[in-house]
């Protein structure tokens, strides 16, 4: 596929293994007491390897560990696959290095070795301070462990997020209203600059689906969860914490450039067990890739993927619209335009007044008259906005 030359791009490495299955989780995990680190890097490496060609047009702007449980695994493998990165592929100046991490794992000894090996960035997985709710998350941290976590990376790491969680199994506003307190004084006192707040949700499979279907599990209702998105939007506002995507806030220049990729529709490489991948082409063509969930299946597999699909351009932009209708960057017309080229320009142009009654409905607002981003109430029901974006191509492309 013919990609477009020197565009940014970033790399993704699934690090799959947890001590622990989360009840609510459903992502590629592997529960391991023994974890083979390194012939898990072995394959991860190999994988790299074959698959250089796929990045020789781009730069490599990012670079995310993400898991499963990332800080699991040692850091003289992580090491090697970052040496390796920077050997193999065509790196910008200074790219951002992220790495998820769980609070019981972020010591003096590991926070030293993760930055001398190149790890700028921590995304740490506190989800609560709530011992109460923490144990009701099957979390393997107390709520005075994920505190000290944070504190002390703010002191060693370039940059640190810090991931919180609501409207979890019996959670009342008073327990999130507490966390969302320590929050603000972190941010106040420390100088965190980055935070992310998710709803919990309970997806199908998951240990909570079944014990939700049971009426064992009790999660707080929707006006109930709509009333604590609103309680943290403001908790951040009020500590400077801009709302950059649906779930995302941040300091001005604090953003993750490599999350802010996805909804950016910028391409990636994901290596690893359950990795994803995106390639975009000329003419707005793109491919997505998908690696074996399984670990036993990965390592069998040997780098192939489980799965390609091919989208085509009209599909391809459905999903651009989608996707930036999730973040406060929106859909820039004239860079859809430019990517698309004169193979959907009509189409683009038919979608238009799609954006302009969401303008008029309060949903997104019009910059510089080619630029739709949405507006907070549009962020806060982006899956409708972005349903309603979606059909909006689809029945185009069909009459």
């Amino acid at each position: 596929m013919n990609s477009p030359v020197h565009q940014r791009a970033g790399i993704y490495v699934h690090i799959p293994f947890c001590e622990r299955l989360c009840p609510y989780c459903d992502f590629a995990v592997s529960i391991k007491v023994d974890i083979p680190h390194r012939e898990y890097t072995r394959a991860v490496l190999d994988e790299l390897q074959s698959r250089r060609d796929e990045m020789q047009h781009y730069r490599v702007a990012t670079i995310y560990f993400g898991g499963g449980t990332p800080s699991l695994l040692e850091p003289a493998m992580l090491g090697r696959i970052l040496e390796r990165i920077e050997q193999w592929f065509d790196l910008v100046d200074r790219p951002e290095v992220t790495m998820e991490a769980n609070p019981n794992q972020v010591t003096d000894e590991n926070l030293r070795r993760w930055t001398d090996i190149g790890i700028g960035r921590l995304s740490i997985g506190c989800q609560s301070f709530q011992d109460r709710h923490l144990e009701a998350l099957r979390r393997n941290h107390s709520g005075d462990q994920a505190f000290d976590a944070v504190q002390r990376a703010l002191e060693v790491m370039d940059r640190v997020s810090m991931d919180l969680m609501f409207a979890g199994p019996s959670q009342p506003m008073e327990e999130w209203g507490a966390d969302l307190e320590l929050m603000q004084r972190m941010v106040r006192e420390q100088g965190l600059d980055h935070v992310s707040g998710y709803n919990l949700t309970i997806e199908p499979g998951t240990a909570f689906w079944i014990r939700r279907k049971r009426g064992t599990v009790v999660t707080p209702d929707h006006d109930t969860a709509a009333a604590m998105l609103e309680r943290l939007v403001e908790a951040t506002d009020e500590v400077g914490l801009r709302r950059y995507e649906v779930s995302n806030f941040a300091v001005d220049g604090a953003e993750s450039e490599h999350n802010s990729s996805y909804w950016r529709g910028r391409p990636y490489l994901g290596v690893g067990a359950g990795a994803h991948s995106l390639q975009v082409g000329v003419g707005g063509r793109a491919q997505r890739r998908k690696n074996p969930r399984r670990y036993d299946d990965y390592i069998e597999a040997g780098g192939e993927p489980e799965e390609v699909e091919r989208l085509d351009p009209a599909d391809h932009l459905a999903e651009r619209l989608f996707l930036g209708a999730r973040s406060r960057r929106g859909v820039d017309i004239d860079e859809i335009q430019q990517l698309f080229g004169s193979s959907l320009g009509d189409v683009v142009d038919e979608v238009r007044p799609v954006l302009d009654d969401l303008v008029d409905r309060g949903w997104m607002r019009l910059d510089d008259g080619v630029v739709y981003r949405p507006t907070n109430r549009g962020l806060d029901f982006s899956d409708s906005l972005a349903q309603w974006l979606f059909e909006a191509v689809d029945e185009v492309v069909s009459t």
